[in-house]
């Protein structure tokens, strides 16, 4: 049943209480509506004999449809072949004179696609569901059943988990294709959601077994990497790239075991007759679990990239690689063009684009010999005061980021914004770009380290401006205890890195209050986030003595915008277009 989740407020009027005090079909007394949709509305409903809550759906009839009814019966007749644990159980279905009506169990939670636009699903959770769901897609094919939309959307992920219950179950075979009957559909017909289906069945061939693996395998895949590969803007969009080819899923989520990306990506084949079968996914998806989740490069995260901490946008590994050259190059150009003292600006966009064409290469081993280079270079011109500053912000990076070194350069965004007036805006970036909580908490603190080596580098105030103690670079530049004494150490001693740490909670907390499936939800938790992130800076400068952070409204308004931004372009690759 399509709309069976139970959400917080369903479309058109959720919670409503049925208005009529007789009985469906004789014994099911409808509750409340807790979902609608373009088949009909779904409803809690007390079974008065067995004295047990079901799920109703109810189905106006549309007399100038022949093959509605038959359609209801076909999903019924579907329904009667299975029994497993991981499909909801239709117990039956009637109908009167104004309507039709599907009765099933209630499973009191959620739709795998509301967790995947609210946050998504853990690796090893998703990897339950995985199992759970190709067990279910095996016993439904034994029985001549295919389902033909599997789609997150049919997913239903039970609210409290109960030991020895499946973690998901498959609902809804309303267009199930049944064995040994004939099609309700002429050929070339399409019916399914695009973005979940197989080539063959977009194409309007017959679709069977392998057609719900690719379905299951990209409802896996969207869980993984954070997307699905085949969303567009529109629904034309997504038909076009129906059939095209999907980036592996390893090149996404380079942390996951080999063997269970090769399975998705072979179940992604366009071709069925490569796909594999639903066992040997099933059995990719519980090699992991078998081995207590290790494999060469480490342990399965406990949360998905695309889960509570992913970044707003994904971006392919070729796209991140360029990012992270771009931003080492454009870093580099202009601390060489104005830091170190090299005033001219052929020369730093020279050095600029070979600082990014290394990184490019190697994100890296071509950052770590950008940043030796430039101490080295340093010392050699006889500034190591400056040199030991410039060691100080960049040793902790690689340290703090040792598996994203495409993000090594984005700490830049602190001086960056600082040097716009933007300043207390910069946990934003932070909050979006970085993947899970820590390496948002990270990218937060490192900002604003950034930021303040570079007032004490350039004598110019980007935030609260360097501290009283703080000697200008020229007193310093030409020695280490120098630039030890009279810059780091009035730094560290200053209290001021209050501001690193309200800077790092705000970065790593901002997937979780600006996030949500609805506008509404998002507008107010990223204005909720901007406000406490200015309110806690002004707090921090006020506690301190500090000077009040340059213009807080302006770069509270500019975290807001932002974060609703990225929060509903997020909420945007979840949601699949309208499909009629």
């Amino acid at each position: 049943m399509k709309t069976l989740p139970r959400p917080p407020a369903a479309p058109g009027g959720s919670g409503r209480v049925h208005p009529q005090s007789d009985l469906v079909l004789g014994r099911y007394r409808l509750l409340e509506q807790i979902g609608s949709g373009g088949y009909g509305t779904v409803w809690i409903a007390r079974d008065q004999e067995r004295r047990q809550r079901v799920a109703v759906k109810r189905i106006p009839r549309h007399h100038d449809d022949p093959q509605e009814r038959a359609r209801i019966e076909r999903e019924g007749r579907a329904a009667a072949r299975l029994a497993h644990p991981a499909i909801v159980r239709l117990h039956e279905t009637g109908d009167d004179a104004g309507a039709h009506y599907l009765v099933s169990e209630l499973v009191e939670g959620s739709s795998l696609a509301k967790h995947y636009r609210s946050g998504g699903v853990g690796d090893r959770r998703l990897i339950s569901i995985g199992v759970a769901l190709a067990g279910a897609l095996e016993h439904a094919h034994e029985r001549g059943v295919v389902h033909r939309d599997v789609k997150p959307q049919n997913v239903i992920v039970p609210a409290q988990s109960v030991a020895g219950s499946p973690p998901a179950k498959l609902t809804d075979f309303g267009i199930a294709r049944l064995a040994g009957e004939h099609s309700l559909t002429n050929t070339g017909d399409v019916i399914g959601t695009f973005e979940y289906m197989a080539p063959e069945q977009a194409q309007g061939r017959a679709a069977g077994p392998r057609a719900d693996l690719y379905s299951l395998a990209l409802t896996l895949y969207e869980g993984f990497a954070g997307f699905n590969p085949l969303r567009g803007a529109t629904v034309a969009a997504t038909a076009q790239r129906v059939g095209a080819a999907i980036e592996p899923l390893g090149r996404v989520r380079r942390d996951l075991p080999a063997p269970l990306c090769a399975a998705i990506d072979r179940a992604l084949t366009p071709d069925p007759a490569g796909r594999g079968t639903l066992a040997e996914l099933r059995s990719a998806l519980e090699a992991p679990t078998r081995s207590g989740g290790t494999h060469r490069r480490g342990l399965l995260r406990g949360r998905a990239a695309s889960a509570r901490g992913a970044p707003a946008i994904s971006l392919t590994r070729r796209a991140r690689r360029l990012l992270g050259g771009a931003g080492a190059g454009v870093l580099s150009g202009v601390a060489l063009a104005s830091v170190l003292g090299v005033y001219s600006a052929q020369a730093g966009v020279l050095a600029g684009a070979g600082c990014a064409a290394l990184v490019w290469l190697s994100p890296a081993v071509g950052w770590l010999l950008v940043a030796l280079g430039a101490l080295g270079w340093l010392g050699a011109s006889g500034e190591p005061g400056t040199a030991l500053l410039l060691c100080v912000a960049l040793a902790p990076v690689p340290l703090l980021l040792p598996s994203r070194p495409w993000l090594w350069s984005v700490a830049a965004v602190g001086p960056a914004l600082g040097a716009l007036g933007l300043a207390t805006a910069a946990p934003v970036a932070a909050g979006r770009l970085g993947s899970r909580a820590p390496a948002r908490a990270a990218l937060g603190v490192l900002a604003y380290w950034w930021l303040a080596l570079t007032e004490a580098l350039v004598g110019k105030r980007l935030l609260y401006g360097a501290p009283a103690g703080v000697a200008p670079r020229t007193s310093w530049q030409g020695s280490l205890d120098a630039a030890f004494q009279h810059a780091l150490v009035p730094l560290g001693s200053s209290n001021r890195l209050l501001t690193a740490l309200v800077w790092g909670v705000a970065a790593a907390a901002l997937p979780w209050l600006a996030r949500g499936a609805r506008t509404r939800t998002r507008l107010l938790g990223s204005a909720l986030w901007a406000l406490l992130l200015v309110g806690a800076s002004a707090l921090v400068a006020s506690r301190l003595g500090l000077p009040r952070p340059t213009a807080p409204l302006l770069a509270g308004a500019v975290a807001f915008l932002v974060a609703l931004a990225t929060a509903s372009l997020r909420a945007h690759s979840h949601q699949p277009p309208n499909v009629a």
